[in-house]
Formats: C-alpha cells, structure tokens, sequence
C-alpha cells in the first residue's frame, strides 16, 4: 500500500511552508483531497489549495520531505519575504473564515435603469396602439363580412333547391316556378365570386399580421 505524499510526510513533519514564505505549525496529520489540503494549527482545522504550499518540514531536521504540485517556475527567481507573527496569525485567521466554503460575492449589475417613458411618448405609444389596432380590426371585420356572405349564399341556395324539390313533388309543372328556378341558377353563378373574397381578405389579414409581426408590434396591440 502506497502512502500519499502529505499523509507521509504529516507521520514526520510539523511545519508547512507557504508558497508565500509563511510558516504554520502543525498538530497532526495533513490529508489531500480535489486539490486541497486540509490540517489542524494550534487546534483548530483548516483547508488551503494544494498550490499555496511550498513544502512541508520535518520538526527536526528541518529538511523538505514532500512537496505539494506547483505551477511552473516563473521565469524569474522569486524573492522570500519573511512573515511576522502577526502576518502568520492573520493568515490562519482568513484560513478559518474560508473553511466553510463560502459562495464568491455576487457581481453587482452596473447597468442603470432607463428613465419611464414621458407624458407625450406615453401619448404617442396610445396613439400607434390605436392605430394598429384599428387596422386588425378593419382586417378582421372584412374577413368576417366575406365568410358570412358566402354562408348566406350558400344557404339561399340550399332554400331554393328544398323549395323547387317539393313543387316537383307536389305536382306543379316546371313553368310555373320558372322565378325560383332563375333565382337558384343567379344564386349558383355568385360562389366563385362570394370564395374569391374570402379568400382575397383573409390573405389582405394575413400580409397585415405578417408587417405587424416584422414592425415588432405586440400580439396584444391587434386583438
């Protein structure tokens, strides 16, 4: 069985060595997990990235047992300061505040808030409202007069075959309802034309939602 670096080194050393160039002392074993290190300092546990460490010291001879991965040297040597005991101190303290695995702050939104629109842009979005709506209407409107129309011929035209079907059943001779039969054969020549407008106002609707929709008018505005 092979024992992790750290693990190692924690049976035989009590300094860990920062890559800042502090020093903590160390009270028990020091364990490795997803990159980072955790250990106990004056009783008390704390966590840090596996970079920040430098190395870790044995208690007497001083010597570098184990090293925790690195990023590359840079290209430059690095100057060692050394830590004051207060600097020590303060470190383990940020150690501490960061061991619960506090969230990064939320980044504040910068952007500001657009002013509300004027009494007169008010009055000129009403006024487009109106105007929009007014036209889907219109569009509407004629839809609905040309698919009536088409029903009502079509129901005339219904009503004259009944009415024409029950004089032949009653006996009567074909010159004495030559007005109805007149009337079924006008009636009969006008649904091509009575179609034609249906479909003519429904395509005048559809090309008008259609510039609506590329006008970036809002559904709302053509009810």
């Amino acid at each position: 069985m092979v024992m992790h670096p750290f693990l190692l080194a924690a049976a035989l050393t009590s300094t860990l060595v920062l890559q800042s160039g502090a020093r903590i002392a160390l009270d028990g074993p020091v364990r490795e997990e997803s990159g980072m290190v955790t250990f106990r300092s004056e009783g008390r546990l704390y966590s840090i990235a596996a970079t920040e460490i430098e190395r870790i010291e044995e208690a007497e001879a001083g010597a570098a047992t184990a090293k925790a991965p690195t990023p590359a040297p840079p290209a430059e040597p690095r100057v060692r300061l050394r830590v004051s005991e207060d600097e020590r101190k303060r470190l383990l303290e940020e150690l501490e505040k960061n061991h619960g695995g506090s969230p990064a702050p939320r980044q504040k939104m910068l952007e500001e808030v657009p002013p509300p629109p004027t009494a007169s842009e008010r009055r000129a979005e009403r006024s487009e409202e109106a105007s929009w709506r007014r036209r889907a209407q219109s569009h509407d409107e004629s839809v609905l007069q040309a698919r009536e129309d088409l029903a009502l011929l079509i129901q005339r035209i219904e009503e004259l075959e009944s009415k024409i079907r029950n004089l032949v059943a009653l006996g009567y001779e074909q010159r004495q309802f030559t007005y109805d039969t007149r009337q079924l054969l006008l009636s009969r020549e006008q649904i091509p034309a009575a179609e034609l407008r249906v479909t003519r106002a429904e395509r005048a609707r559809d090309r008008f939602r259609e510039e609506a929709r590329r006008a970036g008018i809002p559904p709302g505005w053509l009810r």
